[in-house]
């Protein structure tokens, strides 16, 4: 399926994809354990979705004969239709959600590279915006980031990175642990260790990929893909040679290990999606608004400013800090800013404040919310009661009867 997209001189600057023939043999000799439970759709190759499935049914039917459980259909619809739309992502084929089991293996995962017709400044529109822009627009891209190939290597590496990690879901762990956020820490880490290997231990894209997960959490709200810390942890043993000549399955070994430091709590991550809430509405409004660049940052360093201030979550403030003190290398030179006197006065009050504060632990998520959500993992689980009795969770009141 051709996407008529129109192509820019920016996006011809950015130089051809990469040869997806070349790479998919190259993690087949980097991992042969996985020949038989990762499979990579090549839309170079395939001309459709189905085409591109079909040509891996042996694989699936013998992952059905070995594992009873695995779900085939429905992966190999959501593998097509993502295929069409040439959209990469790492399809997981697993028992169900609702398979009652406290721990669900994932069987095997269908790897979707990211389209030819995405380039470089295509797929940092993704991440940033919901609509094509400049690489000279906010928020900038520096020339030397603009690398089709490079750009389509972290991504391929990223859903491999998904791929070779998290093999299993622990169901109950859903309660404390944000099982999402741990796998992207953990698929980021990978393919930017891959990343060093390939393109020089000097490389800054790692610390330019860890800004915009930062960047995307505040703007867009995609708490789930922060992987900031865990990147920024890669960054400081890469800096200190502690990533030298480590091998494909040491790579994966270390980014399991850097996202189970660095990954977000459940509760953490909620705290964060509430709070930026304030911050998507900026985002929609100057969507729908058209707003000027100008305008619209000064709305977001006016908002982070300001929850970074009154905020009682530690990954938020973090987070805020995090984007207030980096947002200028992403600003225009000729950007130009609409906020009064007064009102700069103003943030740079809250900047102050939250300069000055240390926050330790998370507000956990209490009442009907959390009730239910654990609620639904202990039906998902096979779990017949509630959870045992924990005092620093004041929703909770012991059942007089098994269950809710």
């Amino acid at each position: 399926m051709k996407l008529g997209i129109v192509r820019t001189p920016e996006d011809d600057a950015g130089g051809p994809s990469l040869d997806l023939e070349k790479a998919i043999a190259e993690f087949y000799a980097d991992f042969p354990e996985h020949k038989k439970d990762v499979f990579i759709l090549n839309h170079q190759k395939f001309p459709t979705g189905w085409d591109a499935v079909k040509s891996i049914t042996d694989k699936l039917d013998a992952v059905k004969t070995e594992c009873p459980e695995a779900k085939l259909p429905l992966a190999k619809s959501l593998a097509a239709g993502m295929f069409a739309g040439k959209l990469p992502c790492s399809v997981n084929i697993g028992g169900g959600a609702f398979t009652q089991k406290p721990e669900d293996p994932i069987f095997a995962r269908i790897v979707i590279p990211a389209g030819d017709e995405f380039s470089a400044r295509l797929m940092k529109s993704i991440f940033v915006s919901n609509d094509p822009v400049s690489n000279a627009s906010f928020p900038v891209m520096k020339d030397e980031y603009n690398n089709t190939e490079m750009w389509h290597r972290y991504v391929l590496d990223h859903e491999l990175g998904h791929a070779v990690t998290q093999l299993s879901v622990n169901k109950q762990a859903m309660k404390v642990s944000s099982l999402g956020n741990r796998a992207e820490c953990e698929a980021d880490t990978y393919a930017m260790i891959r990343h060093y290997q390939r393109y020089g231990h000097d490389s800054t894209f790692p610390e330019y990929l860890a800004d915009i997960r930062n960047m995307n959490a505040v703007q867009k709200g995609d708490v789930t893909h922060w992987t900031t810390r865990a990147l920024d942890e890669l960054i400081q043993m890469n800096k200190d040679g502690k990533l030298d000549n480590l091998t494909p399955q040491q790579a994966r070994d270390l980014a399991v290990d850097i996202a189970a430091r660095n990954h977000l709590s459940a509760d953490a991550e909620y705290n964060m999606q509430n709070a930026f809430a304030e911050t998507v509405k900026i985002t929609q409004t100057a969507q729908r608004k058209k707003t000027p660049d100008g305008q619209r940052v000064m709305s977001y360093l006016d908002k982070a400013c300001e929850i970074a201030a009154e905020t009682k979550s530690p990954a938020t403030l973090e987070a805020c800090k995090r984007y207030v003190s980096t947002i200028k290398h992403y600003i225009p030179d000729d950007l130009a800013q609409d906020r009064t006197p007064e009102q700069i006065k103003a943030m740079a009050a809250n900047l102050k404040k939250a300069n000055e504060r240390e926050l330790k632990e998370e507000p956990p998520m209490t009442g009907l919310k959390r009730v239910f959500r654990d609620a639904i993992i202990d039906v998902q689980s096979g779990k017949k009661e509630g959870p045992p009795p924990d005092k620093k969770l004041p929703y909770y009141k012991k059942p007089k009867k098994p269950g809710f």
